[in-house]
């Protein structure tokens, strides 16, 4: 039988899973090589040892373009738009946070690390009103001096935007095909394309985005499947999209904004598929990585979905996606000191480069990991990731350093940065659940990330979450949710009125007609079954914000539906609903794939003896000394065994913590499913 191979390319580690069938045949982590991403990449591929077997498909998940923006490693963009809007990425949406009231020195990222210099911003002649009426006809001869201008300058890409093109596209498409015409080596990004939705600032800085990456994810694509060929793995390549989507070298070459939160959401598609599998229909996906700690919510085993991503203050890729939040507390989260006296964490991480000070690679801040392995919840002479032996003389010294400062021991300062870091992640769980009306009670908690393990109780018991899953693959767990994405084709309409009977049966005759089109399109990707989805993005009138309502268009009173549909959405979202006309502004209709995707871990061998494979040491665990700790093997448990806490669970890509009053249960194929309702 075939392969299937998902790879994760992390800030800290880059992980492999390879999969035969429905089950998971191998899995491998390794360090992430900044710089030359291609090769960790290959690195850790070649511990799966696929060498000589076919491979049908490689899925890939990335933030090569997300950290092209956040490090600013972006191309030279320049941006093309309408007279009397060039600055309206500065203008941006007209409003601050509240930090900015108390800061007199407070500037938007934009104006401190413009993506877009104003000098590099250009006006051209040509309007076109938001009924489709043109008043002033395209000044082709303008636009082609002003872009000559930018690519003199130094400009490797350019960004058009005009007024209105997300539903009157002409003048954009014209400006494209004459860039593209007169100038073949500049990377070209239309708003129209790239983001056909209301809201020119949304929709501007989506594109400018989308320009500034272009170039960079072109070289990463075509290196990637250069170094895939040359090793003779030529299976077809495929990119994790935002919104759980696949897409190919090509197209997220042409949109990489698409592919921001690409490995995360790998994460998040894996939760989605335990969620079902374990009939947990909410869950909340807890991914402790080496940087930061993401955090996604499934709710009746269905992910939420955003509207737009905020990558900064006003810095908006305004493209659906998978809903994550994230903090900067990882296992590299440095802590420090502040000018109060004030111990921090984060979210200033060590990375991988040089990482920890126990990475023994020349760190000399004190980082979580580092607090992890003085504490002995790390094993001292394991080595980390499979590769990193642990060096615990240089942890202790960082650690030493900074309890002098406020007159503590090493191991008392440990304690107190990890449980900072875990009051850190459970106020990023409240974020997405009792702030917004959610009772965390309801919900399990999944954790996965190389130390996601290590805390995943102790955050559970601050939020009074009942139970703890941790996948058996918890370690690679993002790329083991990257082979449970399905194929799927998108369309959007904007639509940008009240809803009145005739709209509504137009809406719905559109949806039907793009339907059978998408279908046809995605037939060409899979073999298997399509169901179609249909969403509008509607307002009661007058509110600001759009929400998604699922409408079936082959209903026969439309115009009821629709309303009942979005009085429903409104209801589950706000509370309630209310007597008004609903504005629509978008119709999105998804074919998706109905492929069978469900992937499980190896089983675990009948003839395991837990028992005799323990181990002990000290630990300490929230702030308690426990002597002759057990720390069993995860590879050596047996389906339906029950553990207790206190104990660590050690795994070739992870470690899980159990804290006392925790009651854990082994299933069949080595996950384990954690009580946290015993008393600590």
């Amino acid at each position: 039988m075939n392969l299937r191979v998902g790879i994760d390319t992390g800030g800290t580690f880059t992980d492999v899973v390879v999969a035969e069938g429905n089950r998971v045949r191998a899995a491998a982590k390794s360090t992430t090589t900044h710089g030359e991403l291609a090769n960790g990449l290959l690195r850790a591929l070649d511990k799966t040892t696929t060498e000589g077997q076919r491979i049908d498909e490689i899925v890939h998940g990335t933030t090569v373009a997300l950290n092209a923006i956040l490090t600013r490693r972006g191309a030279d963009v320049g941006f093309v738009t309408t007279t009397g809007f060039r600055d309206l990425l500065d203008m941006a949406r007209g409003w601050r946070p509240a930090e900015s009231l108390i800061d007199a020195r407070w500037r938007r990222p934009h104006e401190l690390r413009p993506i877009v210099e104003r000098a590099r911003r250009r006006t051209v002649h040509e309007r076109v009103t938001a009924t489709g009426e043109t008043l002033i006809e395209l000044n082709e001869q303008d636009l082609l001096d002003q872009v000559r201008r930018l690519v003199a300058d130094g400009c490797r890409s350019i960004a058009i935007g005009f007024l209105h093109s997300y539903k009157h596209p002409r003048h954009e498409q014209r400006a494209v095909e004459l860039v593209r015409q007169h100038f073949p080596d500049v990377s070209v990004s239309s708003s129209a394309e790239i983001a056909p939705f209301p809201r020119e600032y949304n929709r501007f800085s989506t594109c400018a985005l989308n320009a500034y990456v272009q170039p960079e994810m072109a070289g990463y694509t075509t290196t990637v499947e250069e170094s895939l060929r040359a090793t003779g793995r030529d299976a077809p390549l495929t990119f994790m999209t935002n919104d759980g989507g696949l897409s190919s070298p090509a197209e997220v070459t042409t949109r990489p904004v698409t592919t921001l939160n690409s490995g995360p959401v790998g994460g998040l598609m894996g939760v989605q598929a335990y969620a079902q599998r374990l009939q947990m229909p909410h869950l909340v996906g807890f991914d402790m990585g080496g940087t930061s700690t993401d955090v996604g919510l499934v709710v009746d085993n269905r992910l939420s979905v955003n509207r737009e991503l905020e990558l900064e203050h006003d810095l908006i890729v305004s493209l659906p996606v998978l809903e994550l939040h994230s903090i900067g507390a990882g296992g590299g989260s440095i802590a420090t000191i502040d000018e109060a006296g004030g111990l921090s964490v984060g979210p200033h991480s060590a990375g991988s480069n040089p990482g920890p000070a126990c990475y023994g690679r020349g760190g000399t801040q004190p980082t979580v990991t580092d607090a992890f392995l003085l504490l002995g919840m790390l094993d001292p002479t394991a080595a980390i990731g499979g590769e990193i032996e642990p060096d615990l003389a240089a942890a202790e010294g960082v650690f030493a350093t900074l309890a002098t400062a406020i007159d503590a021991s090493p191991t008392e300062l440990a304690g107190t940065v990890v449980d900072i870091a875990v009051h850190n992640m459970a106020e990023a769980v409240r974020r997405l659940t009792i702030y917004r009306g959610v009772d965390p009670r309801e919900f399990g908690l999944l954790a996965y990330g190389a130390a996601g393990g290590l805390v995943a109780t102790q955050v559970a018991r601050t939020l009074e979450i009942p139970q703890v899953v941790i996948p058996a693959l918890s370690g690679v767990f993002s790329a083991y949710g990257l082979l449970s994405a399905v194929a799927f084709e998108e369309d959007v309409t904007p639509i940008m009125s009240i809803v009145t009977e005739e709209l509504a049966r137009d809406i719905f005759a559109r949806a039907k007609a793009r339907a059978h089109r998408l279908s046809d399109q995605l037939r060409n990707r899979t073999n298997g079954e399509i169901h179609i989805e249909c969403h509008v993005d509607a307002t009661y009138l007058g509110q600001r914000w759009e929400l998604a309502a699922l409408v079936d268009p082959g209903h026969d009173d439309p115009m009821k539906h629709l309303a009942d549909a979005f009085g429903a959405a409104h209801q589950r979202q706000y509370g309630y609903r209310l007597p008004a006309p609903i504005y629509v502004q978008t119709l999105r209709v998804r074919a998706i794939a109905s492929d069978n995707r469900e992937l499980l871990p190896p089983p675990l061998p009948s003839s395991n003896d837990g028992d005799s494979h323990i181990q002990h040491r000290d630990v300490t665990i929230a702030g308690k000394r426990h002597v002759d700790t057990p720390i069993y093997q995860a590879d050596k448990l047996t389906p339906g065994q029950v553990l207790t806490g206190p104990g660590i669970i050690a795994a070739p890509t992870s470690t899980t913590t159990l804290v006392p009053g925790d009651v854990a249960s082994v299933t069949e194929v080595g996950d384990i499913v954690i009580d946290t309702r015993g008393q600590a």
